[in-house]
């Protein structure tokens, strides 16, 4: 922890540096309100523990009709002996505040301000909390909204080997970004967290996902006019394998609702198909539109041994959201989860 000493000249640069400080039209000022005991193989949830206020000041022209917020986990989440696994830890909304007067005589709502509401696990890659809002952040005086989020951390017996009395620190980036995708304004933010069960592991059952390194990046071109006419498919024979000794069931789901180029270009993730075939029997047990919401591709029985499973992505034909694009890379992140049912 750094350790401060104040003198008269310390504090004119601090009062110099607040006054910068204001004059920024966009400013994240991220902070936490305490740490994360695990004390059981339940999990634990800290209320409100992350709160993120977002501070307008003259914010005209700054292109902030449009606006995401993101974060990301920045180095390991480390107490010095072991690295906890980011993707235990979830975000979940709680609420926020808002101040008056509203950008352009609007009220905020959940939904106009395009919150993201479901459980969003920790990544080291940036991840939304805001994807593209339509609420206008851009406003003549002052105006503040402040994001309010709790933590959760997952229960499981996995949390054995990471029982410790040593504080794991958790350190994270917010960002605000414009409509253009540029950083409007970025700080760091960290929490602690302990863990030490003190009731008894679960009998958790055996599972298992694992891909084959061949099948982790997807890359569909479009190179003719063909393409464009006809659609591009890419297929991964035995892309993944499972094992469960309960039933379960497999999701999917995108980190955001689009695609991003490096020149911030957007693509709909929905413009992506995924299908799913049982490789033995070459059965389709999943044909979805690739989306930020977990859509089940697979749900089976138990079975010890392994089984695997064939992907197929494509576009279909004569998309129009393809057609007048730039020639450029669009990515995007997903996730598949093997649940237990």
């Amino acid at each position: 922890m750094n350790k401060f000493l104040f003198s008269y000249l310390p504090f004119f640069i601090g009062v110099f540096l607040s006054t910068g400080y204001l004059a920024q039209p966009v400013v994240v000022s991220p902070y936490n309100t305490g740490y994360i005991p695990v004390r059981s193989y339940n999990g634990a949830t800290a209320n409100n523990l992350i709160i993120i206020p977002i501070q307008l000041n003259g914010s005209n022209g700054t292109q902030m009709n449009n606006w995401s917020l993101t974060y990301r986990v920045v180095g390991f989440i480390s107490n010095g002996k072991q690295n906890f696994p980011p993707d235990k830890l979830k975000f979940r909304f709680n609420s926020f505040d808002a101040s008056t007067p509203y950008p352009k005589n609007t009220q905020p709502t959940i939904q106009n301000l395009g919150l993201k509401t479901g459980l969003l696990p920790f990544a080291i890659t940036d991840s939304y909390f805001v994807d593209n809002s339509s609420y206008s952040l851009e406003i003549n005086n002052y105006f503040a909204l402040t994001l309010k989020y709790d933590v959760q951390v997952d229960g499981g017996a996995y949390l054995t080997p990471y029982a410790s009395w040593d504080n794991y620190t958790v350190n994270l980036m917010i960002e605000i970004r414009n409509r253009k995708g540029e950083l409007m304004n970025s700080k760091p933010v960290n929490f602690v967290m302990q863990v030490y069960p003190e009731d008894i592991p679960p009998g958790s059952p055996t599972y298992g996902i694992q891909f084959d390194p061949t099948a982790n990046n997807v890359l569909l071109e479009f190179k003719t006019a063909k393409d464009y006419t006809s659609g591009v498919s890419k297929t991964f024979t035995k892309a993944f394998s499972t094992f469960s000794t309960t039933p379960y069931a497999v999701r999917v789901n995108a980190l955001s609702n689009n695609l991003s180029s490096s020149t911030s270009k957007l693509l709909p993730i929905n413009t992506i198909q995924l299908s799913v075939k049982d490789n033995q029997t070459q059965t389709v047990t999943g044909n979805i539109k690739l989306s930020s919401v977990q859509q089940n591709i697979i749900t089976s029985p138990a079975h010890t041994a392994t089984k695997f499973f064939d992907t197929t992505y494509s576009t279909q034909a004569g998309d129009m959201n393809f057609f007048d694009k730039p020639y450029e890379q669009y990515s995007g992140t997903l996730i598949f989860t093997i649940i237990p049912q």
